[in-house]
C-alpha cells in the first residue's frame, strides 16, 4: 500500500491563499495571482464589486517560532524602492484596456502564522498602503 504525502505549502503560498480569502470576504473578486508583468509582479490582481476599483495586492507573510518577535505591519516592510515598484506595476495595469477607466489602489495584507500550522494566527488588511497608485 502506497501512502501519498502531500509536500506542505510555503508560508508564502499560505499567505497569498489567506490574503485572497479575505479579499473575496472584502467584497472583490481575484483577477489574477502571481501576475507577471515585464517590470515585477503581482501578488494578487482584484476588482471591488461596488466600485469598480482595480486593486493591487501586496502579500506580507511570516511564520514565527515560540518565543520570536514578529512585526505584523507589512507597510513596514514595503520599502521606498518596493513602493515604487507597485506604482510602476500600477501605471502599466493603467494602460490595459480592461483596466484604464477603474481607479486603481495599492493594498497590503499582512499574514502571520505559528510555526507548523495551517491557519493564520493574525492577519490584517491595509487599505491604500501605498498612495498615489493612479
Amino acid at each position: 500500500m502506497w501512502l501519498w504525502s502531500r509536500k506542505p505549502k510555503s508560508v508564502w503560498v499560505r499567505g497569498e491563499d489567506s490574503a485572497a480569502r479575505l479579499m473575496r470576504r472584502a467584497g472583490c473578486t481575484i483577477l489574477a495571482r502571481n501576475l507577471r508583468l515585464p517590470m515585477g509582479e503581482v501578488d494578487l490582481l482584484c476588482r471591488e464589486k461596488k466600485t469598480g476599483t482595480i486593486v493591487i495586492v501586496e502579500v506580507k507573510a511570516r511564520e514565527y517560532h515560540a518565543g520570536d518577535r514578529v512585526q505584523i505591519n507589512p507597510t513596514a516592510n514595503i520599502n521606498h524602492a518596493k513602493q515604487q515598484k507597485l506604482r510602476t506595476l500600477a501605471r502599466a495595469l493603467k494602460k490595459d484596456p480592461r483596466y484604464r477607466d477603474a481607479p486603481i489602489r495599492i493594498d497590503a495584507v499582512g499574514v502571520v502564522f505559528a510555526s507548523g500550522k495551517r491557519a493564520p494566527v493574525e492577519i490584517r488588511h491595509y487599505l491604500g498602503a501605498v498612495r498615489d497608485a493612479s
